[in-house]
């Protein structure tokens, strides 16, 4: 699906991504961990071409992409969600979902009204919107909504249509915590169907519910690697998240940087 291979990225000099490699297959969820400026939404801005790598190789669905734009990407189905809203507050609901199919309509249909949408479409729309408790609200404008219900909007974009690799940068962001459970619906169905699922996130509890692949980033590179049986079942995983650390463990200076600087 996805192959990095000593991926880096320099300014004037400075490394902000040092020598990434990383797989990612169909149907994997995989969560990139740990402080800020650390290079993990850099990466994913490399990986979906807002930055060019200096060095280093991007295959996507055994395309070379390292060079590609993020138009070209956005084509091959690589979607991304921002820490920001992505989404459009002056139109509607529907029409926010209704832009996932533009890609895929005839052109005679990608100027016409969303009421031209054929059937199928609006159907799918408005199941969407059904499941996220949004429906009653599908001919309002996006900027009455809160932010959560924002953050759901955007994520549902990139659901119903036909994405192949997610890019999601902190999507519970500003998600309450009784709703964060629509987000773990909506991508175990995405992994369900085996599309593949790259977060950057700080949300153990959150993550729990679905990721099966860990990889640590400290100092513009993935440091540690873990599955998911391995963060249920690993100590060390237990203590980072409860914080209960010895001055002797290896990632402990890693660990204490995480608490005091927000990932």
């Amino acid at each position: 699906m996805l192959t990095l291979h000593n991926i880096q990225r320099s300014i004037w000099g400075n490394h902000i991504l040092n020598w990434i490699d990383l797989t990612a297959k169909e149907g994997q969820a995989i969560w990139l961990v740990w402080p800020n400026w650390c290079g993990k939404t850099s990466l994913i801005n490399v990986i979906n071409g807002f930055y060019q790598a200096s060095h280093g190789s991007i295959v996507f669905d055994d395309k070379h992409i390292t060079r590609s734009s993020v138009e070209k990407r956005g084509q091959m189905w690589i979607g991304r969600v921002f820490q920001s809203f992505g989404i459009f507050k002056n139109l509607t609901l529907f029409e926010n979902l209704a832009l996932a199919f533009v890609n895929n309509l005839h052109r005679k249909y990608k100027f016409l009204p969303t009421s031209f949408l054929p059937q199928e479409k609006k159907d799918q729309i408005n199941s969407v919107l059904h499941e996220l408790d949004l429906y009653s609200k599908r001919n309002e404008l996006a900027w009455n909504l809160s932010w959560w219900q924002m953050r759901l909007l955007e994520i549902a974009r990139l659901y119903i249509q036909d994405t192949k690799l997610f890019l999601l940068d902190e999507p519970t962001a500003w998600v309450s915590p009784k709703l964060k459970w629509k987000v773990i619906q909506l991508l175990n169905k995405i992994i369900q169907t085996w599309k593949t699922v790259i977060i950057v996130e700080h949300d153990f509890e959150f993550l729990w519910q679905f990721v099966d692949q860990i990889m640590v980033m400290d100092e513009w590179k993935i440091v540690l690697e873990w599955s998911y049986q391995d963060i249920k079942n690993s100590d060390t995983i237990k203590e980072i998240y409860f914080g209960r650390l010895s001055d002797k463990h290896p990632t402990t200076s890693l660990i204490k940087r995480s608490n005091l600087i927000k990932v």
